[in-house]
């Protein structure tokens, strides 16, 4: 038996299982289309991949959302010092942009809400405060006050005098309590309508300030105040991440990116990642076909 004949068998079975293995790889992605012959549709036809893209592309957004990119993954990326400090500064910087230091405070709102919603935020916003003082004052204990404070004055002008023997403690409580209770009463029935003009006012001298002289007053300093946003995002990231996470649908964005892809796209991407895997399983294959002839010649 010569070299020819000894080795015929074993590269046949090479030569078959390099190429079977090969058929098999690109059976994968080919054909893209169904075969027909007829009304009778080829096996195997379309290729495993162009057939079942749909369930593919399933697989893979389940199986990124749940292993690779999950929420808590995402709220920590939302949570990460760098993407706070991005968002911080981003806020900072596009207000500074928007704001010209000369103009009102007014001019400047108006930059970010039109005149209609600004008018009925300012008119919302003094019937707050109006009615949040009106409580607090209803809620002081003007009875006592009253008793303290005219007590102590009445006393320090009839010092000296023989009313000041006459006029104890006990007297100017009895006196001053039914007025602090019908100022109380008062202010609960009439407190608003008094308040709100004055509060009104002031709002109107202060949306006239510009923001220059406000930025002064306060004592205005960037670091604060990009703490101070930075500390709003990490609150409102803590509270509304599940339900801001839950609007990211990662297994649909993932699914239909997949499916939007052509088939001979989706065949480059998994090449460009398998390559080299794939071909080993070609190679293997006529490895064992290699070996497979060998062993048809001993045995």
């Amino acid at each position: 038996m010569n070299v020819v004949q000894v080795l015929s068998g074993p590269v046949i079975g090479a030569v078959i299982g390099y190429f079977t293995n090969y058929i098999a790889v690109k059976m994968l992605f080919r054909p893209l289309n169904p075969v027909k012959v007829g009304n009778f549709t080829l096996p195997f036809t379309p290729g495993v991949i162009p057939r079942r893209k749909k369930e593919l592309a399933g697989a893979l957004g389940t199986t990124i959302s749940n292993m690779l990119i999950t929420q808590e993954d995402l709220k920590n990326a939302l949570l990460s010092d760098g993407m706070k400090q991005s968002i911080t500064n981003g806020i900072v910087e596009y207000v500074k942009n928007k704001t010209d230091a000369a103009m009102t405070i007014k001019d400047t709102l108006n930059c970010y809400v039109n005149e209609k919603d600004y008018e009925i935020i300012k008119v919302h916003l003094q019937e707050l405060l109006s009615e949040r003082m009106a409580a607090g004052l209803s809620g002081i204990d003007l009875g006592a006050i009253i008793t303290s404070e005219a007590g102590a004055a009445v006393k320090g002008k009839l010092q000296g005098t023989m009313f000041a023997m006459m006029i104890n403690d006990s007297l100017i409580a009895s006196l001053a309590q039914p007025i602090g209770e019908k100022v109380k009463e008062y202010i609960q029935n009439h407190g608003v309508e008094i308040i709100q003009p004055v509060i009104g006012q002031e709002i109107e001298n202060l949306e006239n300030e510009t923001v220059n002289s406000i930025l002064n007053n306060i004592s205005f300093n960037e670091n604060k105040i990009k703490e101070f946003v930075g500390r709003i995002y990490t609150e409102c990231i803590d509270r509304s991440s599940d339900a801001i996470i839950k609007q990211i649908d990662i297994v649909g964005i993932v699914r239909n990116k997949i499916q939007d892809m052509d088939v001979i796209e989706l065949e480059k991407l998994v090449l460009s990642v398998m390559k080299n895997e794939l071909d080993s399983v070609i190679n293997l294959g006529a490895g064992l076909g290699f070996i497979i002839g060998l062993l048809n010649l001993i045995f």
